[in-house]
């Protein structure tokens, strides 16, 4: 998961968040199982959870900011994932609250890999005033 400021959003307050350039973040790598079906995610930025139900091969995920992060939101969040290897799967909030749940189910076959990609845009209000923020979410995962 990575998250990202506009260059002017180097104050003290917000010192504490990593700030990276533009690119993809490095993708978690979840690998589940019928034994492990459940699996988190989680660095100072947000927590992601997975879990597969064998029987009938749907993968439920959920992805949360954790309070740091949701302190630095100001207003309303617009938040896009995709998971790569399911044709037309996009899930769309706009102007949801900073701590909302995101959280979908998606039919999927075992033995792939899948590229779940999300990324919330948000304000940040800075000595600057508001400055855009956005938060990426990168999950690479495999029903085995």
């Amino acid at each position: 998961m990575k998250y990202s400021f506009a260059a002017a959003l180097a104050t003290a307050v917000l010192l504490c968040v990593p700030s990276f350039a533009a690119a993809e973040p490095n993708p978690a790598d979840l690998e589940f199982t019928a034994s492990s079906a459940y699996r988190e995610y989680q660095n100072n930025i947000a927590k992601f959870t997975g879990q597969v139900n064998y029987s009938s091969n749907v993968f439920a995920w959920l992805l949360k900011l954790l309070p740091a992060t949701q302190n630095i939101v100001y207003g309303g969040m617009n938040c896009h994932t995709t998971i790569g290897g399911i044709a037309g799967y996009s899930d769309d909030h706009q102007n949801i609250p900073r701590d909302y749940l995101l959280h979908s189910s998606i039919k999927i076959d075992r033995g792939r890999w899948y590229k779940l990609r999300s990324r919330c845009d948000f304000k940040v209000l800075t000595d600057a005033g508001m400055q855009p923020g956005n938060v990426e979410t990168s999950v690479d995962f495999i029903a085995r």
